[in-house]
């Protein structure tokens, strides 16, 4: 334990010896006056055992308010000085980095939103790790960088859910992400996103989950599998998440399959929006890959402990208001 206002008990100690000069002079000024009023045969008074025991009673009172007023007058410093524990924490974090990838092309924009649930319960599941959010159409914007910071993660992402389901949005997220040569470039997206991982000289696990139709509808400058294996070369490995996922339509089955092909030769999975087993399996899959606990720059906590003083001294105002009540009685 420690003290944030060391200088406090000085405080109080002088105060106290201050007042009790001044108490001391008020006292002898007063015996000094000719105010007093002389009273014979005091000694006989003195000697009845009403008045000794009513004395008896009155030094106990005084000997006890003194010492609860000692006791309050010690809380009370105490309470001004803050009394605080202090202790080092050094937090553990994971060395894994994932981009979380999200396509917000028209074609997407019936999709986007139960996305974003899923990706905020994706992130509520991770600990320690870092996690960034990049948005593309024909271009891509980071909404946020790699950040451990997983409160923040969580208000970003449900910002932009908002801003998404609200119908008279001015669509202001997706500001710069239209900048292409037409829209929904997935290749140029997953590039992009690939691009997203800093301190790429360390060693550590980076993994992008992917969302997208791979719907394409525009001149992209690399295509989905060439931007597939800039990302295995670098390391990267691509979970994808498919809300196009069907059999009933052909066209989209074709663009399922080259997305899945191009996620599993990342050493990725693929994955349906609708399987209920999308988010535990990416989970499980990004926790696989090989990461080791490292330490976190360590920071000092102070934190105050104000109830054992700030009791006494309540406690101790009562039991003087008490005694002086007595006291006057």
């Amino acid at each position: 334990m420690e003290l944030i206002n060391g200088w406090m008990p000085l405080i109080w100690a002088g105060a106290l010896v201050v007042t009790v000069i001044v108490a001391l002079l008020i006292r002898s000024r007063r015996r000094a006056g000719t105010s007093a009023v002389r009273v014979a045969h005091l000694n006989r008074v003195s000697m009845l055992p009403a008045f000794r025991r009513a004395r008896s009673r009155m030094r106990i009172a005084l000997a006890v308010g003194i010492a609860v007023t000692t006791i309050g007058i010690a809380a009370s410093a105490a309470l001004s000085s803050r009394i605080v524990t202090v202790h080092t924490v050094t937090p553990e974090v994971h060395n894994r980095d994932i981009v979380l990838c999200l396509d917000t092309s028209g074609s997407m924009t019936d999709y986007d939103i139960a996305i974003l649930d899923t990706f905020i319960e994706l992130a509520d599941q991770f600990n320690g790790e870092r996690i960034g959010l990049t948005i593309f159409n024909a271009s891509a914007v980071t909404y946020f960088p790699l950040t451990t910071d997983y409160e923040y993660v969580t208000e970003q992402m449900t910002e932009l859910r908002d801003n998404m389901d609200d119908p008279d949005t001015d669509y202001a997220y997706t500001d710069g992400t239209l900048l292409g040569d037409g829209s929904s470039l997935i290749g140029d997206g997953l590039a992009s996103c690939t691009m997203r991982f800093d301190n790429l000289d360390e060693d550590r696990s980076r993994s992008i989950i992917f969302a997208t139709d791979n719907f394409v509808a525009g001149q992209q400058l690399v295509s989905l599998p060439q931007a597939g294996k800039y990302a295995k070369d670098n390391g990267v490995v691509v979970y994808g998440l498919n809300p196009g996922d069907s059999t009933a339509k052909n066209y989209i089955e074709e663009l399922a399959t080259e997305l899945k092909d191009t996620v599993e030769s990342t050493g990725g999975e693929y994955f349906a929006l609708s399987d209920p087993q999308a988010v535990p399996d990416i989970v499980t899959s990004i926790q696989k890959q090989e990461a080791s606990a490292i330490d976190a720059p360590s920071y000092v906590v102070r934190s105050d402990q104000p109830d054992l003083p700030l009791w006494i001294a309540f406690w101790s105002t009562i039991a003087l208001l008490g005694i002086g009540w007595r006291l006057r009685r």
